[in-house]
């Protein structure tokens, strides 16, 4: 009899787990700072605000707390956004999260695509009961799955 040995070569299982925690971790405080962006930054900056400047101050003075009221409300607003992001986007975020897992999605262009699809209409499913246009739904749920993404999908070797 012939002495031939088989060795078995193991491929590293991939992480469900990992992806699952981390869009769940991730996907609905980016998609908060995305709508942050997106709504609030130019709702404080474009539209005009009484800060309650009095006409005693002279222009510095005005300027300054105009903008020392623009900075504090849009950290506040920023995170406001992130911890509502966080607990309203947790459900589709796991649901975005777990379908890539199910799929085993790597972090290449075909993975960030289903990323950016399943997001996109998590974002849609979720959001549709604000009243944001169609397009800022998708766009939520598709660029922070995208985001998620790189962060949690494992690169593909």
């Amino acid at each position: 009899m012939s002495d031939i040995e088989f060795s078995t070569v193991k491929a590293p299982s991939y992480p469900k787990g990992k992806v699952i925690n981390q869009y769940a971790q991730f996907g609905g405080a980016l998609g908060g700072i995305f709508l942050w962006l997106s709504v609030a930054v130019p709702d404080v900056l474009f539209n005009d605000y009484n800060f309650g400047g009095s006409e005693i101050f002279n222009i510095t003075n005005a300027y300054f707390i105009t903008v020392f009221n623009i900075v504090w409300l849009l950290g506040f607003a920023l995170i406001f956004y992130i911890i509502f992001g966080f607990i309203l986007g947790l459900l589709p975020s796991l649901f975005t999260g777990w379908i890539l897992a199910q799929v085993n999605a790597h972090c290449n262009y075909k993975g960030l695509l289903i990323s950016l699809i399943t997001g996109g209409f998590m974002g849609f499913a979720f959001l549709s009961l604000l009243e944001l246009p169609l397009i800022m739904q998708v766009l939520t749920g598709g660029i922070s799955a995208v985001i998620t993404g790189l962060i949690a999908l494992p690169k593909y070797k």
